[in-house]
C-alpha cells in the first residue's frame, strides 16, 4: 500500500519572500574589534591560544619568536594597520559569500513543519480557514526518519551577521574557520512577525531532483501519528478522509477542533 506524501520546495516557493532570500551582515564596533583581535593575536604569539584553525593562524604561529622577540608594543603596532585593511575589505568578501551562499540556497528543498496543532492563525493561514486538516508526524524507534533532524527556526530582530563580534576577532587572529555551517544562519531564520508558528524545518539539499522547483516525497506509514480536522471541515471531507486513515493508518490517532466559547482558543475533541 502506498505511503501518503509530503511536498518539499524550493525558498522561491514560499510565502514569506524574505525567507532564505537574504545577505548576511558585518555588524561591529571597529575599535572593541580591533582590540580584541591584537589581545588574541598576542596571545598566540605567547603560545596561550587554542590551535590555529586558518592560515592567519598557522603564520602568526610560524613567526611567534620574531614578535616575541620585538616585543608587545612594537606587535601591536605593526599588526594593526593590517587588521585595519581586513576589516576594510570585509563587504567585498561577503558580497562573494553572499553571492555563493544565494545560489545554493536557491536550490535547496525544505520542507516546514510547526511545533503548534493549536495555533488560530496557523489554522487560518494554512488550513483552508479552518477547513483543513493538520497531520501530526513523529520519529518512530528504530526508523530513519528524517524528523529526527529537523532544527527550529530562529525568529530574528535583524538579518543575521555573518559573525558576531566575538566570532570576527576569532576568525581574523587565527582561532576559527568557515564551515559549511555559515549557511545554517540563513536556512533557519526568519523575522519576528512570523515567531507565531514555531517552525521547525528539514533541508535535504537540492533533494532527488536538483531541477525540481518542489518534490512530492512519500513519508513512512508509521511516521504518521494523528489527524487534526478544522473546526470548519466538512462533514463529507472529515468523512472521507478518516476512511482514508481507517484503511492506511489504523493506528493514527483522528482529532477534531472546537471553537472555544470562553476563550480566544481551541478545543479538541477526540474522534479516535
Amino acid at each position: 500500500m502506498n505511503a501518503g506524501r509530503l511536498r518539499w520546495s524550493r525558498p522561491s516557493r514560499f510565502n514569506d519572500p524574505f525567507d532564505m532570500q537574504v545577505n548576511l551582515q558585518i555588524r561591529f564596533d571597529e575599535n572593541r574589534v580591533v582590540d580584541a583581535i591584537l589581545q588574541k593575536m598576542w596571545e598566540r604569539v605567547q603560545g596561550r591560544a587554542p590551535a590555529a584553525k586558518n592560515q592567519l593562524g598557522q603564520l602568526l604561529d610560524e613567526t611567534a619568536p620574531i614578535h616575541l622577540q620585538r616585543g608587545h608594543q612594537a606587535f601591536l603596532s605593526g599588526q594593526r594597520p593590517g587588521i585595519l585593511g581586513s576589516l576594510e575589505g570585509l563587504p567585498s568578501v561577503l558580497d562573494d559569500l553572499n553571492g555563493q551562499l544565494q545560489a545554493a540556497l536557491a536550490t535547496t528543498k525544505i520542507i516546514c513543519l510547526s511545533a503548534r496543532k493549536d495555533s488560530v492563525l496557523m489554522w487560518s493561514h494554512y488550513a483552508e480557514s479552518h477547513c483543513g486538516i493538520a497531520l501530526e508526524f513523529y520519529a518512530p524507534d528504530g526508523v530513519d526518519s528524517p524528523y529526527k533532524v529537523a532544527r527550529p527556526v530562529n525568529y530574528c530582530d535583524e538579518v543575521p551577521s555573518l559573525f558576531s563580534e566575538e566570532e570576527l576577532s576569532d576568525f581574523l587572529s587565527g582561532g576559527s574557520a568557515l564551515t559549511h555551517e555559515i549557511i545554517d544562519r540563513i536556512l533557519y531564520a526568519k523575522a519576528i512577525p512570523w515567531r507565531y508558528e514555531e517552525e521547525w524545518r528539514i533541508a535535504t539539499g537540492d533533494g532527488r531532483d536538483p531541477t525540481a522547483e518542489f518534490e512530492d516525497i512519500e513519508f513512512l506509514r508509521e511516521e504518521l501519528r494523528a489527524v487534526y480536522f478544522g473546526c470548519k471541515a466538512k462533514d463529507q471531507d472529515q468523512a472521507a478522509i478518516a476512511e482514508l486513515v481507517d484503511a492506511r493508518y489504523p493506528w493514527a490517532e483522528i482529532w477534531r477542533c472546537r471553537r472555544s466559547l470562553n476563550a480566544w482558543a481551541l478545543d479538541f475533541e477526540r474522534l479516535r
